[in-house]
């Protein structure tokens, strides 16, 4: 029945694509200098929508300066022409039934003159142009429907995803920064600005690989880029107040709230953000949400080390239920040429309730060398409650030609709660169980973080002469009381083993630092950059661990070998130098840079009632390249290599066992090193601004020295693991991807988008003493293709496959090499119906094959909407929708790490239906009005649930 659907849609947008270009029309023309009588190669000619001067259609005159554009629908037009030095010509058309094929003939083209006093009344743009290091988009040239978001325009340009969670990747990397007129928007979620800016205000998009705020002020490359957006708003629309209010309601208690308000000047930007709902619907980036453990693990703590592969399938990140509410506010101010501030603020409060079943496979030897694996099986709940408070600012004062400063303060406050019961039974290499039981874990705390930079930079009159001064500093406080409560079972020994304990974990950590860098011109075209830095970090954790006293019905009993306090001291200094060169196309750095760290660890065990000292020394010597090349306008080469070092957490270094799981016992390690990566990237861009086709691809590569992982010891006796993070060498990984962007039609925003990836990791493990390697393999290869017809309806199809294979080395504790598959298809579409109605939906379908028993399963999400536009100016909409039609919505996960494989499924939303209503708000320079484009109308997506928490203690 599905392929059956599946081919009745592909036969019916065949035909109806066929039917529209055997009725559409032509124009054609041939350009020539007015003067001369030659051709004009290369010139743009742009065919424009009388009625909002979108673009149809666009191509180049070939070498005679002949131009051609086709399937061309009855319509108004505007023909649009330039050429670098002469004066565009702008030329009504009409495509009709007795005007299919215009031949424009001759058309000659006037050189620009010099008198001051002519005008130019047109101001066309290009849908795409090619920069050094930016691809900008024109927004009005990729049609969206009325009152679109953001996040639907990106949808339309070629290179560009987003997937239902709204991450963004663009040219194959994810994008980290959303940024509006080049300022922050709250902070560093590029969600906040994509789902909550319409489509209309936006003037271009931009791609940028922006570099660090020291490279830009330097020129000298260093390794630190990140994939940013860059949005700039319409000069009419930068005076206005904009915004939109929803509220729904629907079956079994689903709610949704949500309000964006936004008021822009000419030098201000004012941003009000407010939502809640319990249908799983984040509509921002979690940062800071604590994580619990007997060892305290602050956000997102904890003691990981090693490789972890995920692949999620069904719910995703949507796993489990959740209720979340948030606020938010976003000021923009440039009270001057030389002062302009920024800042944010950013409320969320999220409950969520998860059920899990858990299958591992966990693989190692016994004390005769045999193979052996030990089988997992849990089924867990947990309840969930984090609530974050965020502040960011950024300061640029500009103290005149030659100063400037840059401050950059942020604040996080996040309290957490966390209860969760586990049921395990564990099974040997011949499925005899081993133990079985149960755990009981409740957690409270909070974690306060605060710290910024300042950078000063001056300018001397010599040019190239440069000096700048980065301060940072950073603090994190983190308090938590933790319950455990577990009764195990253990089998072979039949002995049951039984213990109540509270825990008291407060941590400290801290740095601060300074970097100076100096920049020397050593010619025309070439530059010197010293640089020295050092940064001092400290950090502190001490636990008290108390056992329950039955008699006294309290925990007074203190346990002296779970309890410590540890203090850690690092200085860490690097110096170095690199030397840049420029030429007309091409630039290059090297350098050498030095790292010296120095580590005092000191240990007060409370068992033993002594201090016990480490102090390491180590030196790490970094070298720096970066090579670009840019062959034309459109293609360009880039290739770095840099290195960096990673200091061991406060979790990692503390010698004090984490018992919150019983049979999985984390331990710390006061001699862990610091660790050091080389990394390796080479990356090629080529797009034609005329044709809309664009290749980007990408090599990496990575080798790290002392890197951290777990090594893990399984007792096969009773089925607990102890793991120890520890430094190994030897680890490297590879990775590579081809994306493509090709057009289906010469208007913008129909494309078909490919991604081809390929990575190859080689790691080392440490089971029961015994060192061994894993070599995975990864192959991606997905494709989306996009297609609108007029103003009639748009559709979009996609689909992917991931392969992933894992072998294990003959001394990996007899782990058996690992093959699996996973498919997705996805589609969605929306249809505009006469009297303002419109329908959409979309449909995903997910199937896992090659996993353990019982987790090959195959995910349908089916989601529909009707909708009703109200009001004259169709400033409100009513809006129907259902989301899990039909009931097969799922959440699978696997992690495939060092020594074990993990198949995980949770719960998730089920089917719901829900009413809302929403309002649109537009004024601009005073006067109201509806959107000029648009796409799928605000409502709810997919998501859910109630969040709740259970009381606390045993």
């Amino acid at each position: 029945m599905k392929k059956l659907i599946q081919l009745l849609l592909v036969l019916g947008l065949g035909i109806i694509h066929v039917q529209a270009q055997a009725q559409q029309g032509k124009i054609k023309g041939q350009l020539t200098d007015s003067t001369s009588r030659d051709a004009m190669p290369a010139a743009t000619v742009v065919l424009l929508n009388a009625k909002d001067s979108s673009v149809a259609t666009t191509t180049m005159t070939d070498n005679k300066g002949n131009f051609e554009l086709t399937n061309i629908a009855d319509g108004a037009y505007r023909l649009y022409v330039s050429f670098l030095g002469y004066k565009p010509i702008n030329k009504s058309l009409q495509i009709n039934q007795d005007h299919k094929e215009i031949s424009l003939g001759n058309i000659p083209m006037i050189l620009k003159g010099v008198n001051l006093n002519a005008v130019e009344i047109l101001d066309e743009k290009p849908p795409i142009v090619v920069k050094k290091d930016t691809l900008e988009f024109n927004a009005d040239a990729f049609k969206t429907r009325e009152n679109a978001m953001v996040e639907d325009l990106l949808k339309k340009l070629p290179g560009v995803t987003v997937d239902k969670d709204g991450a963004i990747t663009a040219q194959g990397e994810t994008v980290t920064r959303v940024l509006v007129d080049g300022k922050p928007f709250f902070g560093n979620d590029p969600k906040l600005a994509t789902k909550n800016l319409p489509a209309n205000i936006i003037d271009k998009v931009q791609l940028i690989d922006r570099k660090s705020d020291q490279a830009q002020f330097t020129q000298i490359d260093d390794g630190q880029t990140e994939k940013t957006i860059n949005i700039t708003i319409k000069k009419d629309k930068k005076k206005g107040l904009f915004g939109r209010a929803t509220a729904g309601y629907g079956t079994d208690d689903r709610y949704g709230v949500s309000l964006s308000l936004n008021r822009f000047r000419e030098n201000q930007q004012m941003s009000l953000l407010g939502g809640g709902n319990n249908v799983n619907n984040m509509g921002y980036t979690q940062q800071d949400a604590m994580s619990f453990s007997s060892a305290g693990g602050g956000r997102g703590g904890g003691r990981g080390g090693g490789r972890g592969m995920q692949q999620i399938m069904g719910g995703g990140n949507n796993s489990g239920i959740t209720r979340n509410w948030n606020t938010g506010l976003n000021f923009n101010q440039d009270f001057s040429k030389n002062l302009i501030v920024n800042g944010s603020y950013f409320f969320n409060d999220t409950k969520n309730n998860t059920e899990q079943k858990t299958a591992k496979q966990t693989f190692s030897t016994d004390k005769q060398g045999n193979a052996t694996t030990n089988y997992d099986n849990t089924n867990s709940t947990s309840q969930t409650d984090n609530s974050n408070n965020r502040f960011s600012a950024r300061v640029e004062y500009t103290i005149d030609s030659f100063h400037s400063l840059i401050f950059s303060p942020t604040y996080s406050l996040t309290n957490g709660n966390n209860y969760s019961v586990t049921e395990n039974l564990s099974l040997n290499t011949n499925k005899d169980t081993l133990n079985r039981g149960l755990t009981y874990n409740d957690g409270q705390g909070n974690n306060e973080n605060y710290g910024g930079s300042l950078l000063f930079r001056k300018r001397f009159r010599k040019a190239g002469r440069t000096l700048s001064l980065n301060f940072n500093y950073n603090n994190s406080d983190n308090d938590q009381e933790n319950y455990v409560k577990s009764s195990i079972n253990y089998v072979s020994a039949d002995s049951i083993v039984n213990f109540n304990q509270r825990n008291q974990i407060n941590t400290n950590s801290r740095n601060e630092g300074v970097n100076v860098t100096y920049t020397e011109p050593l010619g025309r075209d070439r530059f010197l950059e010293a640089n020295y830095g050092i940064t001092k970090y400290n950090s502190t954790s001490t636990k008290y661990t108390y056992d329950y006293d039955d008699a006294k019905g309290q925990y007074n009993i203190m346990n002296d070998s779970l309890s410590n306090s540890f203090t850690n001291s690092t200085l860490n200094q690097q110096t170095g130098f690199a030397i840049r060169t420029n030429k007309l196309k091409y630039d290059y750095s090297i350098g050498l840079n030095v790292l010296f760290n120095s580590l005092d660890n000191n240990t007060y065990s409370f068992l033993k009632g002594k201090d016990s000292l480490i102090t390491q020394n180590t030196v790490n010597f970094s070298p720096q390249a970066s090579f670009n090349y840019t062959f034309s306008k459109n293609k360009r080469l880039r290739i770095n290599y840099n290195g960096n070092t990673q200091q061991p957490s406060v979790q990692q270094l503390a010698p004090v066992p984490d018992n919150s799981n019983p049979l999985y016992i984390q331990l710390g390690n006061p001699d862990l090193k610091p660790s050091f990566t080389n990394n390796l990237s080479v990356n090629y861009n080529s797009f034609n601004n005329i044709t809309f086709r664009g290749m980007f691809a990408r090599l990496n590569g990575g080798y790290t020295v002392n890197k951290i992982i777990n090594s893990t010891t399984l007792d096969p006796e009773t089925g607990r693991q102890t793991v120890k993070p520890v430094n190994v060498n030897g680890n490297y990984n590879i990775s590579g991807m081809v994306h493509n962007s090709i057009p289906l039609s010469k208007t913008p925003g129909q494309n078909l988008n490919t991604g081809t990836s390929v990575s190859y990791n080689k790691d080392v493990i440490v089971s029961n003493g015994i060192n061994s390697n894993t070599n995975s393999l990864q192959l991606s290869q997905s494709a989306n293709v996009s297609y609108m017809y007029k103003e009639l309806f748009d559709i979009s199809l996609g689909g992917s496959i991931n392969f992933n294979a894992t072998n294990y080395s003959q001394a990996s504790a007899g782990a058996s090499d690992t093959r699996y598959l996973d498919y997705n298809i996805n589609t969605d579409f929306n249809v505009n119906l006469p009297l303002g109605f419109l329908i959409g939906s979309d449909i995903t379908c997910t199937m896992n094959r090659g996993r353990q028993p019982g987790y090959n399963l195959t995910s349908t999400m089916w989601n529909a909407n009707v909708s009703k536009y109200v009001f004259p100016k169709k400033q409100g909409m009513i809006k129907i929708q259902g989301f899990d039609l039909l009931r097969q919505y799922i959440s699978v996960s696997r992690t495939v790490a060092d020594n074990y494989i993990q198949d995980v499924q949770s719960n998730v939303l089920q089917q719901y239906f829900m009413v809302s209503f929403t309002y649109f708000l537009n004024k601009f320079g005073g006067n109201s009005g509806k959107g000029e484009r648009g796409n799928r109308m605000m409502g709810f997506p997919p998501g859910g649930g109630r969040g709740g928490m259970r009381p606390r203690g045993f």
